[in-house]
């Protein structure tokens, strides 16, 4: 395993300033001013732009480096796990996202509200705060892998920091800032998990020297995880999808329903490759690192690559819109 010197890791940091700093530029520039832009993007997003803004929710730092460690263990089957999303926005457009779009609400307690009441409003608020604070806490987690592998710096420092960017994105920017500088940080992503995925493949020579060495469950549709496993995932992830609060947010900012149902097909467009992409990066390092842990199975290759292309990768700290 090849390992950053200490002039690699300076023009990393380097480049991650940088980026950092002209986002952050950025996020200013475009930031919401009205509370209507802050919380809704004054429903005037582009269906692309909000299609992207879905899709960043499950290719964040838990999906996407917490996928690689389900197949480095597991197997491709892992790709279930972000599939379930694809299916879930396939779905959602289809059935619910007009109905939703309609209430004219930002918020699930808003919508619940306007039908069950206050009293199952408080409810549903307070089940909503834990269930996001859950779901940061794996982002920050799940982030602070990659980070910490290419900064050289402890688990608990790189969470910290993912916690402070994402933050500080959201509170300056608001829905509308956040929407915009997530297309830079979804392009960036999304093309570091092709380049993770090319440097893998180049290290193992494709391929079918994995499936020639190794357990046959790695490449098989329910691989060491199990059908029963995979149906709980689809239904968790599908379910998620019906009444997570930054769904419903993001459909609220386009300008019509019909461009929230549009914004629904471009999401399910994105993840189906970036699925796979990830599940295979796992499966690769098992086969190329098999003796490091499993959290790092994506991280890994970083160490492997030209250190003016990991700075691509790192941009697991995509703002969220509960952070």
């Amino acid at each position: 395993m090849n390992h950053f010197d200490l002039t690699d890791t300076l023009i990393i940091i380097g480049m991650i300033v940088f980026y950092i700093a002209f986002t952050s530029w950025l996020t200013l520039k475009l930031r919401s001013k009205p509370s209507s832009e802050f919380m809704g993007g004054s429903r005037a997003l582009p269906a692309f732009i909000v299609g992207i803004l879905l899709m960043t929710e499950f290719i964040g730092a838990k999906s996407t480096v917490g996928t690689a460690q389900a197949a480095f263990e597991s197997g491709i089957a892992a790709s279930w796990s972000v599939i379930g999303a694809a299916i879930g926005f396939l779905l959602f457009g289809m059935i619910l996202v007009k109905k939703i779009y309609n209430t004219g609400k930002v918020t699930i307690s808003g919508a619940i509200a306007e039908r069950y009441g206050t009293s199952t409003k408080n409810i549903i608020s307070i089940i909503m705060i834990y269930a996001l604070l859950l779901v940061n806490v794996g982002n920050y987690v799940s982030g602070a892998a990659a980070i910490s592998t290419v900064l050289k710096i402890s688990l608990p420092v790189a969470a910290l920091i993912t916690a402070i960017v994402s933050t500080f994105y959201f509170y300056l920017g608001g829905l509308k800032g956040v929407a915009y500088v997530t297309l830079i940080h979804s392009g960036v992503k999304y093309i570091g998990v092709m380049i993770i995925l090319y440097v893998a493949l180049k290290m193992t020579g494709g391929i079918t020297p994995m499936v020639q060495q190794m357990p046959e469950f790695y490449w098989t549709w329910d691989g060491n995880i199990g059908a029963s496993t995979i149906f709980a995932w689809l239904i968790g992830t599908i379910g998620s999808i019906f009444c997570t609060q930054f769904v419903i947010q993001a459909i609220s900012a386009t300008k019509d329903a019909a461009s929230a149902k549009r914004a629904t097909w471009i999401a399910l467009l994105f993840c189906m490759p970036i699925a796979l992409a990830i599940a295979v990066i796992g499966v690769t390092a098992k086969f190329v690192h098999p003796e490091i842990k499993s959290l790092y199975a994506l991280p890994v290759f970083l160490q492997d690559m030209n250190p003016w292309l990991v700075w691509l990768l790192p941009r697991w700290w995509r703002p969220s819109l509960s952070a």
